[in-house]
């Protein structure tokens, strides 16, 4: 049904004219050459007739057709519908009057033969012989052929845009040329029951995130807490993520984010657990198989859900949530300062493939990178995947509490403060 050699097409309508030609009762003496080449390339020729494609266009109505078996998409894998153009011209070499009356000759030869047969297919034959080459047979292949009416002024000025003297000409439109398309890797299964059952409980949608963190300010007794909305958790914290049909059925919860391309099972040891229209979890060192590093994440959820069919058998329906995005901070412990303002910080991740940045400051002070064991002040220097060196910079006033801050893959730390020695 479909072809790549565009040539096939114009050799079906060089046969079709040719072999009218053959068969004609008025059929002119001497050799007629039928050729594809354009009319400015039939000059070296004589008693010539060329059928020559100038032009090709896509068929609009093809353009959003669905094909069986056929994937949607790619559109590699589905036909494209061809309008194919041609103009058709004769050519004799006879400089008397003779000249232009065999041209004519030909041209009203290959007019009645292309109306004659204004659907040419594998079994059609001109002057009982078949017309269609082989490589087209077999395909189920149908062109269709129609003289276009092209105004006069627009066939003269065809010709007087260049150098050449007029020609008479004719021009055809062949339809629907179905450009071969590339094999699908794979194929739908096939359909042997179908029904209409509902999705009992709705499609499950996340709204947001949200966890809540306890910090004892310098010089407060009582720890405040305060809610995070998207939530901005360590490893070993809980976040809460809302939303609507989250219970009714199954659920897996997935994320996306540093190290994790795809949306991935977080895993069993996540603790994952829904109550009503919300779901809990408990941040892992570990997101399936792949290490947990900080950075900001897409969560959605997978919910299955089991129904039973009008058959009586039960079918499971997995639907995906919409993502909602939260924050994996870098879990921080500030050690004691030493006398020349030099500390660590212990905590994770800060060495991984999946870390594209890592900053730190020191109350108002960003801290630029220095050489590990020798620290000017102001400066930090990763020690290990779970250390990190720092040195209280100069501005830091003895006994005050200054805020340090580990910001990972854009995610900040979460408070925390180091006294100046």
């Amino acid at each position: 049904m479909a072809l790549l050699d565009l040539s096939l097409v114009t050799k079906t309508l060089v046969e079709v004219v040719k072999r009218a030609i053959a068969v004609s009762p008025v059929t002119p003496s001497g050799t007629v050459n039928v050729t594809s080449l354009p009319p400015d390339r039939l000059e070296d020729l004589d008693n010539a007739l060329g059928i020559y494609l100038y032009h090709l266009v896509e068929e609009a109505a093809f353009k959003n057709r669905v094909w069986p078996n056929r994937p949607q998409p790619p559109l590699r894998s589905s036909p494209m519908g061809l309008n194919l153009y041609y103009v058709i011209s004769a050519h004799s070499r006879s400089t008397l009057s003779e000249g232009p009356y065999r041209e004519q000759l030909l041209m009203g030869i290959a007019t009645k033969a292309l109306h004659d047969f204004p659907i040419i297919k594998d079994d059609t034959e001109v002057g009982g012989v078949k017309v269609m080459p082989g490589a087209m047979t077999g395909a189920d292949n149908k062109l269709h052929l129609s003289l276009r009416h092209v105004p006069v002024n627009e066939a003269v000025s065809f010709w007087t845009a260049g150098s050449k003297a007029l020609r008479l000409c004719s021009y055809y439109e062949v339809s629907v040329v179905l450009l071969e398309p590339e094999e699908p890797e794979r194929a739908t299964g096939r359909v042997l029951t179908y029904g209409i059952e509902p999705f009992i409980g709705g499609l499950p949608r996340l709204e947001g995130s949200r966890n809540t963190i306890e910090v004892t300010i310098p010089g407060e007794a009582t720890p405040r807490s305060f809610e995070l909305q998207p939530a901005q958790v360590a490893v070993d914290d809980v976040f809460t993520l809302q939303g609507r049909a989250l219970g009714s059925g199954t659920f897996e919860l997935l994320v996306r984010g540093p190290g994790v391309p795809q949306a991935t099972e977080v895993g069993a040891a996540w603790g994952a657990s829904a109550f009503g229209d919300e779901i809990t979890a408990k941040v892992q060192p570990t997101i399936g198989l792949v290490t947990t590093v900080p950075g900001t994440f897409a969560a959605s959820v997978r919910v299955t859900r089991t129904t039973t069919l009008a058959n009586g058998t039960l079918h499971q329906t997995a639907v995906l949530s919409n993502e909602t995005p939260f924050q994996i901070a870098p879990r921080v412990t500030v050690g004691a300062p030493s006398s020349a303002g030099v500390f660590v910080v212990t905590g994770q991740t800060f060495v991984h493939a999946a870390i594209t940045s890592v900053s730190a400051s020191i109350g108002s002070t960003p801290l630029a990178e220095g050489a590990l064991g020798a620290l000017d002040r102001g400066q930090f220097a990763i020690k290990s995947a779970t250390e990190i060196e720092m040195r209280i910079p100069d501005t830091a006033i003895p006994g005050q509490q200054l805020p340090v801050r580990v910001i990972v893959n854009g995610s900040e730390s979460l408070p925390t403060w180091v006294q100046a020695p």
